[in-house]
């Protein structure tokens, strides 16, 4: 095949593969992890949000013990900046939209920063006196192993993790992590 053709082949199976996810935004999630959706009432439902904001638009709701595919992480509002939103897809229904992080399951989460450029250190142990092992960069999806309150004059509380990508562990200042809620 001359190369002419197999660029025009290429060319249309990547035209055919964004048309088709301009109009199945689903087809275009990765998916990180499944997990259930959580509360402390079993009656509750869940809202679920075009946007993650509790001023976005409402698209249905979840029940608790719903199982849902994680897509996508975003820091809190400035209210509530603690509070991690999560892009969800429903494994029954297929719905896709966010939900506040305090109603997912999950060790899975973000590293966040005022500044989008941070380079956010890795240390040994939870402390800025630990060795350096390395940095991750603010929107790294991170697995969070274990929270401490670290030895520091003001107390600052460090949360051990594990990068997915790279699978490296160590640990970081926990205002640099927005912490799963159910988790620590």
């Amino acid at each position: 095949m001359s190369n002419a053709w197999s660029k025009l082949l290429l060319s249309c199976f990547f035209g055919l593969t964004l048309s088709l996810t301009g109009v199945f935004p689903g087809l275009a999630q990765i998916a990180i992890t499944q997990t259930t959706l959580i509360t402390k009432d079993p009656n509750s439902r869940i809202n679920l949000r075009s946007g993650p904001s509790i001023n976005s638009t409402s698209l249905g709701y979840g029940l608790p013990g719903d199982q849902v595919t994680l897509l996508d992480f975003n820091k809190g509002t400035d209210n509530e900046p603690r509070v991690p939103w999560i892009k969800v897809k429903f494994i029954k229904s297929g719905a896709i939209g966010w939900i506040r992080g305090d109603f997912v399951k999950t060790d899975i989460t973000i590293l966040t920063a005022n500044d989008s450029n941070a380079r956010i250190n890795l240390r040994k142990g939870p402390s800025i006196a630990s060795d350096f092992l390395g940095y991750g960069l603010v929107g790294d999806r991170i697995k969070v192993l274990e929270c401490q309150t670290g030895p520091d004059q003001d107390r600052t509380p460090w949360i051990k993790v594990q990068f997915l990508e790279s699978q490296a562990i160590g640990w970081i200042r926990g205002d640099f992590v927005i912490v799963p809620l159910t988790y620590c």
